[in-house]
């Protein structure tokens, strides 16, 4: 059964584009599709041209969303950087 899954990240410090090849590389070990959103622009975190153009217009202090869609999306949000998590929606 396909599941949806997000949760609400608190930017602290400049993201970079390790941060953005990082979080690209966790998004290709699940079985599941990764998103980030923030103020209706949603990204598709598989391709790194993406994840750097969004995070350009992250500051800190901004809140965005990870979004995981699929059927292992409950277990695959817990790869997806959990130590910056600061809330979660179900």
């Amino acid at each position: 059964m396909k599941q949806i899954c997000s949760r609400k990240v608190k930017v602290t410090a400049k993201y970079t584009v390790n941060k953005a090849i990082e979080i690209m590389q966790s998004a290709k070990k699940i079985n599941s599709q990764l998103f980030l959103s923030k103020d209706g622009i949603t990204v598709h975190a598989s391709g790194l041209s993406q994840l750097v153009s969004f995070f350009l217009t992250l500051k800190e202090g901004d809140s965005f969303l990870y979004i995981v869609e699929g059927a292992d999306a409950e277990s695959a949000m817990s790869i997806i950087s959990p130590q910056e998590t600061v809330s979660q929606s179900l």
